[in-house]
């Protein structure tokens, strides 16, 4: 995968088929590329096997195998992988709003399902003007 200065790929991580669906078309005009996957433990596969790619993860927190708390706290403590990344939580969980806090610098937000489009589109923009 090759990336231009400012390009970045939107990683989509959640469990269900439905959600990944849904979000993929929501974001079918931004100009990135969308890779969907259905746990933690192929999201950080997939940022260590792209060691150079600039990505928006769109992340789950309830997952199998290793959930989204797990993958933010792994991208937090890795110097190389925080300048790369930006975190926007997608949660079911009603307290959203409170979930930020701790969460570090990676994460840009929390939105609850189902997701507005135009604040989930805005967010990708800011976080993709983070990327270093």
């Amino acid at each position: 995968m090759t990336n231009t200065e400012n390009s970045y790929t939107i990683l989509i991580a959640d469990d269900d088929e439905i959600n990944r669906v849904i979000l993929k078309h929501m974001l079918k005009y931004v100009d990135a590329e969308i890779i969907c996957v259905s746990d933690g433990e192929e999201v950080m596969a997939f940022l260590n096997e792209n060691g150079n790619s600039k990505v928006i993860l769109l992340l789950d927190l309830n997952m199998p195998n290793m959930d989204g708390n797990e993958v933010i706290a792994r991208v937090n403590m890795e110097s190389s992988l925080k300048s790369r990344i930006r975190i926007i939580v997608i949660t079911a969980n009603l307290l959203s709003a409170y979930l930020k806090i701790g969460m570090g610098d990676s994460v840009l937000e929390c939105l609850e399902k189902p997701v507005n489009k135009e604040e989930l589109i805005n967010l990708i923009k800011l976080g993709s003007t983070q990327l270093n």
